[in-house]
């Protein structure tokens, strides 16, 4: 449900202009603290996980590179906030659809 609700919160930031601009230049503290005035229960631990999933899934899913320091998606980082990285090269790589099936908690198969 923590990573659903990571997924809820980015994509609303991605949806909302005034929104985004009101999160762009703060911290992960001060994003997981606000994020709780609009009713997405989110930690920074959550964020975090989600991020990472979804930079790997455009690594080496989407552009199928390897998963290290070469990879072109870092440089996109270079010259703008993180959330702004997050948002135009990271979950804009996603359909809705691609984000749903992140967001669904992993199931683990009985051996």
């Amino acid at each position: 449900m923590s990573q659903n609700e990571a997924i809820r919160f980015l994509t609303a930031l991605r949806n909302d202009p005034n929104l985004r601009a009101a999160y762009r230049d703060r911290n992960l503290i001060q994003v997981v603290f606000h994020a709780r005035d609009l009713g997405h229960e989110v930690t920074g631990e959550d964020l975090v996980k989600i991020v990472t999933r979804l930079e790997y899934g455009v690594i080496v899913a989407k552009d199928q590179e390897p998963f290290d320091g070469r990879s072109r998606l870092w440089r996109s980082m270079w010259g703008r906030t993180y959330l702004d990285y997050v948002l135009d090269h990271v979950l804009s790589r996603f359909t809705d659809g691609e984000l749903a099936e992140l967001a669904e908690p992993v199931r683990e198969v009985a051996g």
